[in-house]
């Protein structure tokens, strides 16, 4: 009678080379040939239970997480899988999904790679603790975030996108970019700055405003939108993300009321403008980063072009708009 050994537990998954960029960033998204190849490295867990990376505690005396890292973290789920990642709260990162039931997935396909995860509505919570190093914890997440996206693409029901073909980027163009607010809040005026700004260097196509407009081949789609709850009007089967509008002296009452424009948007722009706005900015500051809780906020004045610079960092830094361009 033959020995019956018990079955070893699985190995951790094998690390890939890196793959590196022009500019010394790496290439997330060739760094393997396609995203089923990551299997090849051994398979789940991606990394060992000893070595497994738990979310941040409320006890946690850490520091918060590197802004570096956070970057280099969001840039590559992006490149990997087109999905927007953002800094939740301290020591954890945000991804927004296509539904609560992919977040729900994903959730619970990355908790079997040893690496921590929630899921709170359309959005995945990731670790991004303090100390994470870039051949280390920051690749562990963009690798199990990319290889279960792909799974859940491969295994979705129908009417789900499809998976990208291998060694394809998935960073969405062209970019779709919600603009919503409530009526009078500067959304147009917002979007024809921007529309200026990016005037012969890319294609940008307006939709569904006073501002219309079309391109043959656009990199960027501006969709304008009236309301304050983006959510139901700018969902993520329309938009990679949305940008709220509020004028300035709503904005405090907004941020008393918990509005989604102030606590769902990606970006929130307010709309600071006349002789009283430096006091009714300062006013509002305090009121709209506690509901905000740590999301981007930026004071401007739509209609004079303040502040449209730093919308347009936003949008080539966080969401990495003109980098798919050959």
């Amino acid at each position: 009678m033959s020995e019956v050994r018990p079955t070893p537990p699985a190995a951790p998954m094998g690390a890939a080379l890196f793959v590196w960029r022009a500019d010394g960033r790496p290439a997330w998204d060739e760094m393997w040939e396609s995203f089923c190849d990551l299997a090849l490295h051994g398979g789940p867990p991606h990394r060992g239970a000893a070595d497994a990376l738990r979310g941040p505690t409320p006890s946690d005396p850490g520091p918060s997480s590197d802004p570096e890292m956070l970057r280099e973290m969001r840039r590559g789920i992006l490149e990997t899988t087109g999905l927007v990642a953002e800094e939740a709260s301290t020591g954890w990162l945000a991804v927004t999904c296509d539904s609560p039931e992919m977040a729900e997935w994903l959730r619970a396909a990355i908790v079997l790679e040893n690496v921590a995860a929630r899921a709170d509505g359309c959005r995945l919570l990731l670790p991004a603790g303090p100390r994470y190093r870039l051949a280390g914890e920051v690749k562990s997440v963009i690798t199990v975030v990319a290889k279960t996206h792909h799974y859940w693409c491969a295994h979705a029901p129908v009417g789900h996108p499809a998976p990208a073909a291998p060694g394809t980027s998935r960073m969405p163009r062209p970019l779709k970019v919600g603009v919503g607010g409530p009526p009078g809040s500067g959304k147009t005026s917002l979007i024809d700055a921007l529309c200026r700004r990016l005037s012969g260097r890319l294609g940008v196509q307006v939709t569904s405003g006073a501002s219309a407009r079309d391109h043959p081949d656009p990199d960027l789609v501006l969709i304008e939108r009236t309301g304050e709850d983006l959510t139901a009007t700018l969902g993520p089967s329309i938009v990679d993300a949305t940008i709220g509008v509020v004028d300035h002296r709503a904005g405090v009452e907004l941020a008393r009321r918990g509005a989604p424009i102030v606590t769902r948007s990606h970006l929130l722009v307010v709309n600071a403008f006349g002789a009283d706005a430096p006091a009714v900015r300062g006013a509002a500051r305090e009121a709209l980063l506690e509901r905000r809780r740590g999301r981007p906020v930026i004071f401007a004045d739509c209609r004079a072009g303040g502040g449209v610079d730093e919308v347009l960092d936003w949008l080539e830094h966080d969401l990495l708009l003109g980098a798919q361009l050959p």
